[in-house]
């Protein structure tokens, strides 16, 4: 299987053109290729490798360290990150269980937390929140 190499310019695009993308952030690409190959086969996600060598801008980005990780992104959201190798098994089972979200009941929560987090924001800088009650 070959895997593309994602990079700091070309991680956002793949990330926007893929339904379902896994992506292991390694200093080894072609054993993660030999495992997603395993899982590939009966799965249709998009695979990806970040170099943890090269890349320290996206490792940073994700508060990733020299140990790796594993990152799973579908509908451009995020759903699972951790640290360390996955082996196929691991990986064909967080793909088929993350398959079986509801992605619209998902997006609902994270715009309601994002507005309520903006009501927030609001509230502190908003300066006729800051005065005391009018009294006449």
């Amino acid at each position: 299987m070959n895997l593309p190499s994602l990079t700091q310019s070309t991680f956002d695009a793949a990330v926007a053109q893929s339904a379902l993308l896994v992506v292991e952030f390694s200093d080894e690409a072609d054993d993660f290729a030999a495992r997603a190959s395993h899982v590939a086969g009966a799965d249709s996600a998009h695979w990806g490798h970040v170099d943890t060598r090269v890349e320290a801008g996206l490792l940073a980005t994700f508060g990733i360290g020299d140990e790796g990780a594993l990152l799973i992104v579908r509908d451009t959201v995020v759903l699972y990150l951790e640290k360390g190798r996955h082996d196929s098994l691991r990986m064909a089972e967080l793909i088929r269980r993350i398959r079986a979200l509801d992605m619209a009941a998902i997006k609902a929560e994270i715009a309601e937390h994002r507005q309520a987090r903006e009501a927030l924001q609001m509230r502190r800088v908003c300066p006729t929140a800051l005065r005391r009650p009018f009294e006449p």
